[in-house]
């Protein structure tokens, strides 16, 4: 019944949006295909799941969000301080001591993970923790958004309008992404109130909302993505206001300030590989699966083939039978991680995380806080985030559905880039470099650190909506003939 009202209620929406180049049935329809990859991803994450994700994520975000949810029928004040950031660590120990993602990291406002479980905890008011009620709510966050990109690149594409919103709607990754209860889905609206404010024809009153909105949300869940975005803007703007006519300069200079910057600035070139190196080091851990067990001032890493040499406590801890090399794991981003030498009379440690090998998990080249290393660990990282999985990879059967994808994205820019080679105005020429600058750097971050294919396919949404969007964009005009 609830699933029902919600339904309708946010079908009024939709039908009472006003949208110039489309019509009330385009956005209805829209809105169903949405719905529908909402339950596609319930399907396929409680029947044939195994894309190679290192958790089943929603599942364990639904159950914390209950769990806050739960902290306002036993305290208001409480729950508040929550959802505002404002709780002492002996609150999450006396109400949230046993969710999974809450105590995910140190920070606070600035935790995606955290962040999602707030808005989640709000919808659980409504939904009482029904899932399909919380993908209705995401799906249309994600419907707003597809409807904000339509409206800032309606005008520069040379497909027919009403081609250009379908294929927003159709296209795999997008859509499943942004119709599940995690962070996609408020990240891309953040994404595209920035690209609207930035490319749409609006007022400044709709503009700085937009940007105001836009970062917020960007900042609140993945703020990573926002940050390849602002590395990108300096491009933007000097092909906009600088190298008018010769736009291609823009990203050139951009490219050899900051190889200067990296070169001549050792606190920024150690500051950057170093945290990468960690980033790198913990995905690669996890992917691998394995036990990390708390020690006081560390965590010891034991691979999966010393469980062996491991003795595992009732208690939920464990001791090593003989002496064994583990991996010394600092808190936060500190470095080094060392090997260490552990003896029998050691011990015992609590067992915080245990792992088993993701599917799709894939051996990446080591940074070892090596700035040169990262340097030529660049084409790696690329090929891994933008053209993998293929069908010979590790993974799940999806991962065929992920190949054909990228096979017709990029087939689809291929042709764009073809059809509209002497088409394109300059001012077309700067969006499409800013949009692909965006994307190189998006997939340049993703392949140095992430070694599983089944969270590079999820990571590199955005930089597929960029080269998509850039694919569609020119000024020769094109009609379906059927």
């Amino acid at each position: 019944m609830i699933f029902a009202l919600v339904l309708l209620g946010l079908t009024w929406f939709v039908w009472k949006f006003k949208t110039d180049g489309l019509s009330r049935t385009n956005l209805l329809t829209g809105w169903g295909v949405k719905v529908l990859f909402g339950i596609l991803f319930m399907i396929i994450h409680t029947k044939i799941y195994g894309i190679g994700e290192i958790t089943v994520d929603w599942e364990e975000y639904m159950d914390d969000s209950v769990t806050l949810n739960g902290v306002a029928y036993q305290s208001f004040g409480d729950y508040l301080k929550f959802l505002f950031g404002m709780n002492s660590e002996l609150d999450v120990q006396h109400y949230l001591a046993h969710t999974n993602h809450w105590s995910a990291g140190d920070l606070d406002l600035m935790n995606d993970s955290r962040n999602v479980l707030r808005i989640n905890s709000l919808i659980v008011f409504i939904s009482k923790g029904n899932v399909y009620i919380h993908i209705l709510f995401f799906s249309f966050f994600s419907l707003i958004a597809l409807r904000e990109i339509f409206l800032a690149f309606k005008d520069r594409i040379f497909y027919d309008k009403r081609w250009f919103w379908f294929a927003l709607f159709l296209f795999p990754t997008l859509s499943f992404w942004t119709s599940t209860v995690l962070k996609e889905p408020l990240m891309i609206l953040g994404l595209a109130f920035l690209l609207n404010a930035m490319f749409g024809n609006l007022s400044w009153k709709s503009r700085l909302w937009r940007m105001m909105l836009g970062s917020v949300l960007m900042l609140g869940f993945k703020p990573y993505v926002l940050g390849c975005l602002l590395l990108s803007i300096p491009v933007f703007l000097l092909g906009k206001f600088v190298f008018k006519k010769r736009v291609i300069l823009a990203p050139v200079t951009v490219l050899i300030v900051f190889l200067i910057g990296f070169a001549s600035f050792s606190n920024l070139r150690t500051g950057l590989t170093h945290r990468l190196t960690r980033m790198q080091f913990d995905f690669m851990n996890v992917g691998r699966g394995g036990i990390h067990a708390y020690a006081d001032s560390c965590y010891y890493y034991f691979r999966t083939d010393q469980y062996a040499d491991l003795n595992f406590l009732e208690d939920g801890g464990l001791q090593v039978k003989k002496k064994i090399v583990a991996k010394k794991v600092t808190f936060g981003m500190s470095y080094p991680f060392d090997d260490i030498s552990l003896d029998p009379t050691d011990g015992p440690w609590r067992i915080d995380f245990v792992g088993t090998e993701c599917g799709s998990y894939i051996e990446l080249t080591a940074i070892n806080n090596d700035s040169g290393q990262l340097i030529k660990n660049i084409p790696e990282a690329i090929t891994n985030a933008a053209f993998r999985p293929t069908f010979w990879d590790p993974g799940g059967k999806l991962k065929i559905v992920n190949f054909l994808e990228t096979i017709g994205l990029f087939g689809l820019l291929t042709f764009g880039f073809w059809y509209n080679r002497k088409h394109r105005t300059a001012e077309e020429k700067n969006v499409i470099l800013f949009l692909l600058s965006f994307s190189l750097i998006l997939f340049i971050l993703i392949g140095w650190t992430t070694p599983v294919l089944g969270a590079v396919v999820r990571y590199r949404v955005p930089a597929y909506l960029a080269l998509f969007l850039i694919a569609f964009i020119g000024s020769r005009p094109f009609k379906f003939k059927i």
